[in-house]
């Protein structure tokens, strides 16, 4: 649609895509069908269409090589719908028009103002930036079902772009880079022995006191990276001694009078993309020192904001909207990991995800969709 389109028909045209993208309700491993929705829809209209599993990539390239290529990202799957949200429709909370759905906010809300500039013929005529639909599989599930790592392996000429547009639910800020992570488990040793002559052994659930009491106190630090304030969170996420952590648990009821030789904690360390993985690595053994044996159990690459990067910088300046700092992990990071930049805007709201009756404001939904093509369209 062009500049001159009316507001109100721009409204309508975007709550009935929204309405109708979420009427495919798939779930993380059945993306199937929303796929192959998706995937008919771009071939009907004349485009080139590459599947990678359950994931859509629809390449929009003009060949002109002054043109940066500009990838619009969302991911397809849902989590599980509740009787609240199942059946999208339209409601009134609150004085706001919403559309309620599942997925209506995270992420399908952006995906809709995604595929409608994306299908705006004179918008990818006229726009500095040539443009990619990256439509995505398993974000919702574990890492190793997420295919976005595999749409770039299979998908080369991703990897050429000058920007990555994922369009998570931000509140409609722009969320640049985010925070990497870890879980490392930590056994603290002592000796087991009978609860009544403690003194034959070494408490290891009391030797870890010491540790656990430092993190209660020191677990938030802030960190600035290119202006933008992260802050790197350590949290003890699990604890427990032989037989009662993860896995198979013995027969019959947990014994209560063994002093425990090991005690194991969980600790998730969330660290600002000011240094790397490895470096983080370092400082969960150099904190922890001789206390404790330290198992790195799961790793989560960072990604830099890049707001130094003059398409970031146009990105910012073109949607003027609030710039904050992505206190999480997501995609973005699997970008950076293939040297493309990329930040995290769009419609949905983050309080709204995976809530039961989940919903997206249509004034957000209309107001993001200005602001993306005002950054397509090459305003300053």
């Amino acid at each position: 649609m062009s500049s001159s389109t009316p507001t109100s028909t721009i409204r309508d045209d975007l709550v009935a895509r929204l309405l109708e993208h979420c009427s495919h309700v798939c779930t993380t491993g059945d993306e199937g069908p929303i796929a192959e929705a998706v995937a008919s829809r771009y071939t009907d209209l004349g485009e080139r269409v590459t599947r990678v599993g359950h994931s859509v990539v629809v390449d929009g390239r003009s060949g002109d090589p002054a043109r940066p290529l500009v990838l619009l990202v969302g991911h397809l799957d849902v989590v599980p719908p509740t009787d609240a949200d199942v059946q999208p429709r339209v409601e009134t909370h609150d004085g706001d028009e919403v559309v309620v759905a599942r997925g209506a906010s995270d992420m399908k809300a952006g995906n809709v103002i995604a595929m409608a500039a994306f299908e705006d013929r004179m918008l990818r005529g006229t726009s500095p930036y040539d443009l990619a639909l990256v439509l995505y599989a398993g974000e919702e599930g574990s890492a190793d079902s997420n295919e976005l790592r595999d749409v770039l392996a299979e998908v080369p000429w991703l990897r050429e772009a000058a920007l990555a547009v994922v369009l998570e639910p931000t509140d409609g800020e722009v969320q640049l880079g985010c925070l990497g992570g870890l879980h490392a488990v930590l056994t603290f040793h002592g000796r087991q022995a009978h609860s009544a002559r403690p003194w034959h052994g070494r408490n290891a659930l009391t030797l870890a006191g010491e540790f656990l009491t430092e993190l209660d106190r020191d677990h938030v630090r802030d960190v600035e990276v290119d202006g933008i304030l992260y802050k790197d969170v350590w949290s003890a996420t699990q604890a427990w001694t032989p037989g009662l952590g993860p896995g198979p648990r013995p027969e019959g009821f947990p014994v209560r009078n063994v002093v425990p030789g090991t005690f194991m904690v969980n600790v998730n360390f969330r660290f600002a993309p000011s240094r790397g993985v490895d470096e983080a690595e370092a400082e969960v053994h150099q904190r922890v020192g001789d206390r404790a044996e330290v198992e790195i159990v799961d790793r989560s690459p960072e990604a830099p904001p890049r707001l130094s990067d003059p398409i970031v910088q146009a990105f910012v300046k073109a949607v003027d909207a609030p710039v904050s700092a992505k206190q999480a992990w997501t995609d973005v990071a699997r970008f950076a990991e293939v040297g493309v930049p990329a930040l995290n805007y769009g419609p949905g709201l983050t309080a709204q995800a995976h809530q039961r009756g989940e919903y997206v404001r249509v004034d957000d939904l209309v107001a993001a969709d200005v602001r993306l093509r005002a950054f397509l369209a090459g305003q300053a």
